[in-house]
C-alpha cells in the first residue's frame, strides 16, 4: 500500500513541477540569476540566410518578397533558397523571382541564389548541402522555413547577440497564427504563449531549450555538419551548441509568423514528428540530462522542458490508475477528492471534443486549450509507439494547412 502512495506522490510531483513549478521557478529566479553578456546593435558580420524548401509553390514568392525586404546591410547578406528536389513549381518561381528582382532593382547587388539539392533527404541534409555554398567570409548562418514570414528587423535583432563570442546560437520568436479561427489553431496559440515564457526564462538563466526551425541563427563553424539521422535537427543543433560550451539566446523581437495547423490530422503529423525527433535527441545526448557539467541547461532545463513533457501522458494515465486503485482498496477524503478532480477533467475533455463536433463554444480559449492539451498528449503516445517500433522517416511531411496565408 505504501509503495502505491509513494508512486502516486511522485507522479503528482512530476506533473506539478512540469506545468507549475518549473514555469514559476523561471519567472521568479531567472531574472535574479540572469547571466549577462555583450550585445552590439552596430555589429554587422556577413550573413548567409538560408530558406529551406520542399514543394513550397504556395508560399515561396511571398517568402522571397518578405526576405528581400528585411533590413540588413546589403553587402553583408546573401540569400539562398535551398530546395530539396521539389516536384512542383518552387524552383521555377524562385528563378523567375531572381531575374525579376535584379531587373527591377539593378543597383541591388545582394546575392540571391537557388541551391537545388538533387535528392530529397530531409531538412538536416538540405542544410548541410546549403552550407557547402555559403560564402567563406560568412560568420553567421540563419535558417528559416519557406512558409515562415519574418519581421523587418529580424536579422538585426538576431545578429546583435553574436557580438559576444560565448553566444553560439540565437532562437527567434515563433508566432503561430490562427488564420482560420479554428479550435486547433486557438489551442496552439495558447501553447506558444507558454512556450515563449519558458524560453525567455531559460535564456536568462543559461540557454533556451530549442532553436526554432522557422527562425534560427548559429555561429558558423560550431557545427560544420548536422546529423542527418535526426528528425528534430533544430533541437539537436541547440543541444550540440550548448554541449560545446556556447549559449543559446532567445530573441523575442526576431519574429517568424507562420499559419498554425488548423485540423487534428495536420497537428498529429507535426506533433508526432516532433515527439520522435525529441526522443532521438534525448537518447543521443542522454549524458547531459541532470548533469551539472552543463549548467542549468543540463541540470534543470533539458529534463524539465523536454523529458518530463514526454512523460506527461504516462504520468496522467498511471495517476488515474493508482488513484482509482487506492479509492477501491482504502479510500480516504484526499483520495476521493483527487479522483473526483481527475474524473471531472476527463469528462470536461470529452465534453470539449463533443462540443467541437456540433460547432459550439469553438471560441472558448479554456476549452480549446483542454482539447489541444489532450490531443497533444495522445499524439505523444503515438510518437512513443513509432519511436519504439523504429518508424523514423527523416524526410518531413509538409503541413498543408500551415501554407494557407
Amino acid at each position: 500500500m505504501l509503495i502505491v502512495y509513494v508512486i502516486l506522490i511522485l507522479l503528482i510531483g512530476l506533473l506539478a513541477w512540469t506545468f507549475i513549478g518549473y514555469p514559476l521557478f523561471l519567472i521568479l529566479f531567472s531574472p535574479i540569476l540572469k547571466k549577462t553578456y555583450k550585445i552590439s546593435t552596430s555589429y554587422f558580420p556577413k550573413v548567409t540566410f538560408m530558406i529551406m524548401t520542399y514543394n513550397e509553390e504556395k508560399a515561396i514568392l511571398k517568402k522571397l518578397e518578405n526576405s528581400t525586404e528585411i533590413d540588413y546591410p546589403k553587402d553583408k547578406l546573401e540569400i539562398f533558397v535551398v530546395d530539396s528536389a521539389s516536384t512542383d513549381r518552387t524552383q521555377s518561381i524562385v528563378n523567375e523571382f531572381i531575374k525579376s528582382f535584379h531587373k527591377k532593382f539593378p543597383s541591388d547587388k545582394r546575392i540571391i541564389k537557388l541551391i537545388a539539392q538533387p535528392k530529397r533527404e530531409g531538412k538536416a541534409s538540405g542544410i548541410n548541402y546549403g552550407l557547402k555554398y555559403a560564402n567563406t567570409n560568412s560568420e553567421i548562418i540563419i535558417i528559416t522555413d519557406g512558409n515562415a514570414m519574418l519581421n523587418k528587423e529580424s536579422i538585426r535583432n538576431l545578429i546583435k547577440h553574436f557580438y559576444d563570442e560565448k553566444v553560439g546560437g540565437v532562437c527567434g520568436r515563433f508566432e503561430a497564427r490562427d488564420t482560420q479561427g479554428t479550435s486547433v489553431g486557438s489551442g496552439g496559440n495558447i501553447y506558444w504563449q507558454i512556450e515563449k515564457l519558458l524560453r525567455w526564462g531559460e535564456s536568462n538563466l543559461d540557454s533556451c531549450i530549442h532553436m526554432s526551425g522557422e527562425i534560427t541563427a548559429l555561429r558558423k563553424g560550431i557545427i560544420n555538419e548536422l546529423d542527418t539521422t535526426q528528425l528534430a535537427e533544430d533541437f539537436d543543433m541547440a543541444v550540440t551548441i550548448r554541449k560545446k560550451g556556447f549559449r543559446i539566446i532567445y530573441e523575442p523581437e526576431a519574429i517568424a509568423y507562420e499559419p498554425a495547423p488548423t485540423n487534428i490530422i495536420d497537428l498529429k503529423t507535426q506533433k508526432k514528428r516532433i515527439t520522435i525527433g525529441t526522443l532521438q535527441v534525448l537518447f543521443k545526448h542522454k549524458d547531459m540530462l541532470f548533469n551539472q557539467k552543463y549548467g542549468w541547461y543540463g541540470f534543470i532545463i533539458l529534463p524539465s522542458h523536454k523529458l518530463f513533457q514526454l512523460l506527461t501522458p504516462f504520468a496522467l494515465i498511471f495517476m488515474f490508475i493508482f488513484t482509482l486503485a487506492l479509492f477501491i482498496i482504502n479510500s480516504n477524503n484526499l483520495i476521493t477528492v483527487l479522483l473526483f478532480i481527475e474524473i471531472f477533467m476527463i469528462l470536461l475533455t470529452m465534453l470539449s471534443f463533443a462540443l467541437t463536433l456540433i460547432s459550439l463554444f469553438n471560441q472558448s480559449r479554456i476549452l480549446n486549450f483542454i482539447k489541444y492539451f489532450a490531443a497533444s498528449n495522445w499524439i505523444v503516445l503515438l510518437g512513443w509507439m513509432d519511436f519504439v517500433s523504429g518508424k523514423r522517416i527523416v524526410t518531413w511531411k509538409k503541413i498543408e494547412s500551415s501554407r494557407e496565408f
